[in-house]
């Protein structure tokens, strides 16, 4: 009697390697690309003054926001020109210019603000002028505000 059975060749069973490629390239890119951003995040540009440190002692000096005020005049064709609550006494933009300066050259910053609050009913060129003359100061960084009537 002859007990041979024909057994057919064994399968080799073996996991489909592709998809865990796959996933394997996902997540070393989604950590590359993470620990690249936690590098630039963690770091902000500063420059310190010397004399701050161990042994060196700071000064603070706190930049006032220089204010103009525009308020109307009377007749209504005109404006009063204020800086820093004090009236220019002849009222013109080439005053406030040579003003302006003189402010810079006592060591006021040119990247400081500049606040020109005008009345409601004050010329919209009377605004402009008061910015041109900012400008031809050397300033910047000028804001603009409407104030209550004055």
């Amino acid at each position: 009697m002859n007990f041979k059975r024909d057994i057919p060749p064994g399968r080799s069973y073996a996991p489909n390697l592709a998809p865990m490629v796959d996933v394997v390239m996902v997540i070393l890119v989604f950590f590359m690309l993470g620990a690249r951003l936690a590098v630039e995040e963690g770091a902000l540009p500063t420059e310190l003054p010397s004399q701050i440190g161990p042994g060196g002692g700071a000064s603070v000096t706190i930049i006032p926001t220089i204010h103009i005020a525009l308020l109307e005049t009377p007749d209504g064709h005109g404006c009063r020109i204020f800086i820093m609550d004090t009236q220019l006494p002849d009222g013109s933009f080439a005053t406030l210019r040579a003003v302006l300066k003189k402010k810079q050259d006592e060591g006021a910053n040119p990247d400081g603000r500049v606040l020109i609050e005008a009345s409601p009913n004050v010329e919209y060129q009377h605004v402009i002028s008061a910015m041109d003359a900012c400008v031809g100061a050397g300033f910047a960084n000028i804001q603009f505000s409407v104030g209550g009537a004055g």
